[in-house]
């Protein structure tokens, strides 16, 4: 499956990893590896046991994966996102990584907004503490 492929490439081989390393250890090793699987006919993401774990997938007038946020309610007043990926930025493209980035932040800040009880988004991709984002 190609969109498999894709969503591979951007979660798990992603060239950029580097850049976010030590975020990537910590919340695998706080929350658990992530798994690609199919239901339902479409691609899921499951991180480690954790229950009720969601994937945003932003995705290319094609149909081809470009960038995927996994994030899971906590302790009822919090959405902690546990694994972005974007795909690199190519030289011709402007900074389309970027946009993408901050649309699949600002879809996760709206749903923390309807969802009863939730007052900040964590990102665990910080060497030292999870970045919060009040919503």
């Amino acid at each position: 499956m190609e969109q498999r492929a894709a969503l591979e490439q951007l979660l798990f081989f992603n060239v950029n990893q580097h850049r976010v390393r030590l975020g990537i250890q910590q919340s695998i090793e706080i929350y658990g590896v992530p798994e690609i699987y199919e239901q339902d006919g479409g691609l899921r993401i499951r991180v480690g046991d954790i229950e009720g774990v969601q994937t945003l997938f932003a995705v290319s007038d094609i149909g081809r994966p470009v960038g995927v946020a996994v994030f899971v309610r906590l302790a009822h007043e919090r959405f902690v996102v546990l694994h972005l990926g974007v795909e690199p930025r190519l030289r011709t493209t402007i900074d389309v990584n970027t946009l993408v980035l901050l649309k699949l932040m600002h879809e996760i800040r709206s749903a923390a907004r309807r969802t009863r009880g939730v007052a900040r988004i964590e990102l665990v991709y910080k060497e030292r503490h999870a970045v919060r984002l009040n919503v």
